[in-house]
């Protein structure tokens, strides 16, 4: 170009030779032909200031944007379908019902037979779940009509509370005094109630002999010693093959009630949660039984979407080992229960497994919470002092008047 400026003619690069051309056009696919609005000549020739140039920069930035965009979207809706078609293939397999309006293209020719649930499907199951790549999914959710798995198979077929075994605690007050609460270990006949509570347990679930070969047990532990010696005990008398996992969970803890325990100075804050009311009474460095409801809340919620993701398919029993007053407050959040009603019950005795049982004539599910699958046997019932049959319904609907009390709480 002779006539170019001296600026276009230093950024010229020297000619290539008939090698390197051929070389560089080797497999190289055509440029794509630029915007109407951009003509790259003009650099050349000296016709386009900086300010054009950077205009001309940033229109076409902004066309590479706008198909970036289109791309992000198009490959979000891939993959929203594929995960829809995922589930209605999991659904299919399992003999529900497509949740959708499948198009005829799509819809199976015939409809698949139900068959047992083997090993892996509960983890199937879980795949399906959107929440595992951090989604909304409703079918989970506490207020929405699938809250229950269409498959209630992979829920557990039973629920134990055991309230952990006798400790040093129970047979001395003064123990609290000089051993941190979450430390005060079982006493040897607290060892023999856990042995023994985990004999009763291998009973009940050894009861169907059908069922009795495969069934699994998994645990929710206190991570007090307590609870950890009776969970050690319940274990002990199961083998390994039967035992599915344990999870320590802290929030199933007792009731704090304040580091060390001055012996007189507990019994004057007693004293006091009597006139205050012992629900809501919060002690000093500690916790209220209100506080304790709230993280129970959270812990029930958190266990409930594991069951419905199926992790404890077929054949399974859940053991939570906890303490007299967490252990009550967690059937008052299950059952409803007013403050007045978790008042008028008493602790089980230590080591004393309570049983929620699946009901084995579930129907009408559509609208019913997981929790209102289970009842407490009656057996459990008479273990619990003050509690009665109406307080443990599993009816899912809500109460139509509630009983109020006078007395303090």
């Amino acid at each position: 170009m002779a006539g170019g400026t001296p600026q276009t003619e230093a950024l010229q690069a020297p000619p290539l030779s008939a090698d390197e051309d051929a070389w560089n056009s080797r497999d190289t696919p055509p440029h794509p032909s630029p915007p109407e609005d951009l003509n790259p000549t003009d650099l050349l020739v000296g016709e386009c200031s900086i300010q054009e140039l950077a205009a001309q920069v940033q229109t076409l930035k902004t066309l590479v944007q706008a198909q970036q965009d289109i791309l992000y979207s198009q490959k979000a809706q891939i993959d929203q379908l594929t995960e829809t078609l995922h589930e209605e293939r999991l659904r299919a397999r399992h003999g529900a019902p497509p949740a959708i309006a499948l198009p005829e293209t799509l819809q199976p020719q015939q409809q698949q037979q139900r068959h047992a649930l083997r090993p892996f499907d509960a983890q199937h199951i879980a795949f399906g779940d959107r929440r595992l790549m951090g989604l909304y999914d409703a079918r989970f959710h506490s207020t929405h009509t699938g809250a229950i798995p269409a498959d209630l198979r992979i829920l557990p077929d039973r629920i134990v509370l055991v309230r952990h075994a006798e400790s040093e605690g129970n047979v001395d007050n003064k123990a609290y005094t000089y051993i941190p609460d979450s430390q005060v270990p079982l006493t040897s006949r607290g060892h023999m109630q856990a042995r023994e509570a985990g004999r009763r347990i291998k009973d009940m679930m050894e009861a169907d002999p059908e069922r009795a070969p495969d069934y699994k047990l998994f645990f929710y532990i206190s991570p007090y010693k307590r609870s950890l010696q009776t969970y050690e005990g319940i274990s002990s008398q199961f083998p390994s093959h039967h035992l599915l996992g344990v999870q320590e969970e802290v929030q199933l803890r007792e009731q704090d009630f304040g580091n060390f325990q001055d012996q007189q100075g507990k019994q004057h804050e007693k004293a006091e949660r009597l006139r205050f009311g012992r629900f809501f009474y919060r002690f000093p460095n500690g916790e209220s039984g209100a506080d304790v409801y709230d993280r129970i809340t959270i812990f029930e919620d958190h266990m409930i979407r594991d069951i419905n993701a199926g992790r404890f398919a077929d054949n399974s029993a859940l053991v939570l080992v906890t303490h007299g007053l967490a252990l009550r407050i967690f059937l008052m959040r299950w059952f409803h229960w007013t403050v007045d009603e978790f008042l008028s019950v008493y602790n089980p005795a230590n080591a004393e497994p309570l049983v929620l049982e699946r009901c084995p004539d579930a129907e009408y599910t559509a609208w019913r919470h997981t929790k209102s699958l289970y009842r407490l046997t009656d057996e459990s019932m008479r273990s619990l002092r003050g509690c009665t049959a109406e307080m443990c319904s599993t009816d899912h609907l809500p109460r139509k008047s509630l009983k109020v009390s006078t007395r303090l709480m």
